[in-house]
Parts: C-alpha cells; sequence; structure tokens
C-alpha cells in the first residue's frame, strides 16, 4: 500500500494539504505520486453561450478548462518534486470528476487515493453529493481524505 497513490487536484488548499500529505506518505513507503486534474465537457450549447469575448480569444470551454487543469497538474508536480518526492506524474482528463478519478485509478494501477474534502461535514456533503464522498463510495482502493 502507498506505493501507487493518485491525488486528485483542483488547485485548492484542501488538494495542495493532501498532495503534502502524500508526499509524506512517498518518502515513508517509497511510493509514487499519479496527479491528476479531471476538468468537466462542455456542452455544444455552453460553448457557444460562452463566446463573447473578443476575436482574438475564441478558445472553446473544453480547450481553456484543459489548459488550466493542465497547468494545475503542472505546479501540483513542481511542489511534489519541490517537496522532496522522487516519482511523480501528470494527467490533465476531461471527465465527470468522482468517475473519471475512479476510472484513473483503476487503469494506473493505483494502490491508494489520497485527496483533500471540501470540508463540509458528513451531513453536508451527503446532501450535496462531494467529489469525495463519491469517490470514496466508487473507489475499490484505500482511501485517505484530507482536510
Amino acid at each position: 500500500m502507498f506505493q501507487r497513490m493518485l491525488v486528485p487536484v483542483d488547485g485548492s488548499e484542501q488538494a495542495n494539504r493532501a498532495l503534502d500529505a502524500a508526499v509524506d506518505l512517498a518518502d515513508k513507503f517509497g511510493g509514487e505520486i499519479l496527479i491528476l486534474c479531471v476538468y468537466r465537457h462542455h456542452s455544444p450549447l455552453e460553448a457557444s453561450l460562452s463566446m463573447v469575448r473578443g476575436p482574438e480569444q475564441l478558445d472553446t470551454p473544453d480547450e481553456a478548462l484543459k489548459s488550466y487543469a493542465k497547468g494545475l497538474v503542472k505546479d501540483a508536480k513542481n511542489r511534489a518534486i519541490a517537496a522532496g518526492a522522487a516519482k511523480v506524474e501528470a494527467w490533465a482528463k476531461r471527465g465527470h470528476p468522482a468517475r473519471a478519478i475512479v476510472a484513473f485509478a483503476e487503469e494506473q494501477e493505483a494502490d491508494s487515493i489520497v485527496m483533500g474534502t471540501r470540508g463540509l461535514g458528513d451531513f453536508g456533503g451527503f446532501l450535496l453529493g462531494s467529489v469525495s464522498h463519491k469517490v470514496t463510495s466508487m473507489a475499490k482502493v484505500t482511501m485517505v481524505l484530507v482536510k
């Protein structure tokens, strides 16, 4: 366990704390960190409604979100390496966050998922369906939730 840890990131403080925890675990257990940022697909209608910028900036929402996600994983990878992580890989993927995280963990044969919470508490998370709660209910590997 803790040999291949998936760390989903979204730029939040909770995700940064989860990454820090994964770096500590990787150091203790000689593990590898797999960083993932999942961005949501936008429909053609959402794309057309968002094209109100000037003609010099015609990126679709998907392209803009992909670029932003790539920046997040690059920053997270640099943060992990600066903190002493020896083995770090990073990806940006499009999809439904909870499902994409669980599917990616299976594809990459991760043995654990270390992720942040939104800090809503169990009841609020149950009502609102936070990503961490959904991943916890679907994942087949060890989960470490970091507040």
